[in-house]
């Protein structure tokens, strides 16, 4: 249970600084990973980023099982019910379990297949067909480790996912610098040994994870006996919770997919520059991140403790922080947009558009912030089907059309792209804070 003797700030800072610490180590990989098989070839390139791309997204999809566990595992410890929440734990990381193996087996068996169908490079296709075989080894333990972080979020716990994601990106970036290059005696393995590096680290930071789940020292405690018992109608609320949730992600996902080929329309450039602009902006989404953890632990806890007004009140100074933060964040991007471009790239011409994009993108901050605090908070009390709804409604009415109207139709310049997500953005913050104001969640039996 959330400890009450500590201001209301200080609970959730310690909440989000280490959710914003995992997310910023997550970043740092990527951004190491990236720079690492850039320097091999333009094959290697397309196939990696793909690969890892659909691997991830698959991951995230079926990972959002740790969704409503978090939210049902916090209202138990706030209830103080610790031995009810460990068996749900030990349910939802079992099911976890079961789809990894069901996802990853037809992943390898099929990624031939699949890059097949999206790819008409041989090169790529061998590459990446390769690189997803191996990662997807992988998704054995991603998946279940997914669910356990979020289990140990939903305890009050954000420590121990970070210093998983510390571990496994850290031997990821040392090990990519190793297998792609050849040092240390190993030979050089590029994009297989990308592929090895990226595998091995998820399955480190699974051991991180199921370490501290099954070491008996936090609220949520594993027992390997109570893994095969499942309480049925207990599973049936866990996945109606998390159903929307994984479908909300795949909307997402699946939005930013299209468009991006839409996008690449208006030429190299206009893309690159907007790949550019889309890498600085990922900075400013980890305080919305990790203030989203903090407002779904509080909210779940505080109303398994049955209080709604200090579940009201963590929302609220959790959506104020992240707003500051993003919204200083913001300012940067509008100030210096062209020095940060600068940061990641030396084409001329691709900042000087990107510069303009990131401008823009300053004043989408602070509805991101609102947004992605409320999706979480909302979650956290049980409402998955809220968040889902609104994410169909932004991205099938807002994002999608317009992008085509101003690609195909009209032709306008990639700047246009960014004042839509500015748009999308402000209407998913407003209809957030609309079902949020509602009450619903309040009355939400998990």
């Amino acid at each position: 249970m959330i400890k009450k003797t500590k201001p209301l700030t200080i609970q959730i800072m310690i909440l989000a600084g280490p959710a914003i610490l995992e997310m910023l180590m997550h970043t740092l990989v990527w951004t190491a990973d990236t720079a690492m098989v850039g320097r091999l070839t333009a094959a290697d390139i397309a196939a990696v980023n793909l690969g890892a791309h659909m691997m991830f997204t698959t991951a995230m999809i079926f990972g959002a099982l740790g969704t409503g566990a978090t939210a049902m595992v916090a209202r138990h410890i706030g209830a103080g019910e610790e031995k009810e929440a460990s068996r749900l734990a030990s349910q939802a990381i079992s099911i976890g379990i079961l789809i990894s193996i069901f996802v990853g087996s037809i992943g390898m068996l099929c990624s031939d297949w699949i890059f097949q169908f999206l790819v008409e490079d041989p090169q790529v296709v061998a590459i990446g067909s390769m690189y997803l075989r191996i990662v997807l080894i992988g998704v054995f333990f991603l998946i279940p480790q997914m669910i356990g972080n979020a289990i140990i979020r939903g305890s009050g716990n954000t420590f121990v996912p970070f210093l998983s994601a510390v571990f496994a990106n850290v031997f990821n970036i040392v090990a990519d610098y190793v297998l792609i290059f050849g040092k240390l005696g190993f030979p050089a393995m590029g994009s297989r040994g990308a592929a090895i590096a990226t595998g091995t680290a998820q399955i480190l930071g699974a051991m991180v994870t199921f370490y501290f789940l099954f070491s008996q020292k936090g609220k949520i405690k594993l027992r390997l006996k109570e893994m095969h018992v499942f309480e049925i109608e207990k599973l049936k609320k866990l996945i109606r919770l998390s159903l929307p949730a994984g479908m909300e992600v795949f909307m997402n996902e699946g939005s930013r997919l299209v468009s991006s080929f839409w996008i690449a329309q208006l030429g190299t450039i206009a893309y690159a520059a907007h790949s550019l602009s889309v890498a600085a902006e990922s900075v400013s989404f980890m305080p919305g991140y990790g203030f989203a953890v903090a407002a779904a632990t509080m909210v779940g806890q505080h109303m398994g403790a049955g209080n709604l007004d200090m579940a009201l009140k963590s929302t609220k100074r959790s959506i104020l922080l992240a707003a500051i933060f993003m919204g200083c964040v913001g300012v940067l991007f509008f100030v210096f947009p062209f020095q940060i471009m600068r940061l990641f790239s030396n084409q001329a011409d691709a900042v000087e558009v990107a510069a303009e994009c990131l401008r823009i993108g300053a004043f989408e901050q602070i509805p991101i912030a609102i947004a992605m605090v409320t999706s979480g908070a909302l979650k956290g009390a049980g409402d998955t089907k809220g968040p889902f709804a609104v994410s169909l409604i932004t991205n099938l009415c807002i994002r999608l059309p317009l992008i085509f109207l101003a690609v195909f139709i009209f032709r306008f310049p990639v700047t246009y792209i960014w004042w839509i997500s500015v748009t999308q953005y402000v209407v998913e913050a407003t209809l957030m804070t609309i079902r949020f104001q509602k009450g619903h969640w309040k009355t939400i039996k998990l």
